[in-house]
């Protein structure tokens, strides 16, 4: 196993932690700064960064267009995150909602080329992924006759 799949595992598991204490009552360690907070970031921090830099080497190595986009708004957008999650909930936006929403969507708006730039690269895994098949098929099929298939 990766260590990098390890580190993610470690993040996610942090962050179900987080989750399971978010419950208690709050654990203050500076001022609106609490346990849960520091543990969601760590976590979330755990688990995004090892995917971005896989991204990064796998979109470098396949010359990805317009490398600024996938290779900076990510880590912008991890930053604006954790500017939400530090921020007092209790702050609003024009009072239709609290800005820490706010910076938690456009922070997740911001790393979603990680998972989904370019569109082509998609299309491109699916066909690896049915040609790895189609070719297994075969395989078994030629050593299950004993000849080959015409």
């Amino acid at each position: 196993m990766k260590k990098s799949t390890v580190v993610s595992v470690i993040g996610l598991l942090v962050m179900f932690v987080a989750f399971v204490l978010f419950q208690t009552r709050p654990i203050v360690l500076f001022g609106t700064l609490k346990l849960t907070d520091v543990l969601t970031i760590a976590g979330g921090l755990m688990f995004i960064i090892p995917v971005y830099r896989e991204s990064v080497k796998r979109k470098s190595a396949d010359n990805a267009p317009n490398p600024t986009v996938w290779s900076t708004l990510p880590p912008i957008g991890m930053a604006v995150v954790v500017a939400g999650i530090l921020l007092p909930n209790s702050l609003t936006f024009f009072r239709l909602f609290s800005l820490p929403d706010l910076f938690y969507l456009v922070g997740c708006l911001m790393m979603l080329p990680i998972f989904l730039y370019p569109m082509s690269g998609l299309e491109r895994a699916e066909l690896e992924e049915t040609v790895e098949e189609e070719v297994d098929e075969a395989a078994g099929n030629t050593s299950a006759t004993g000849k080959k298939r015409d």
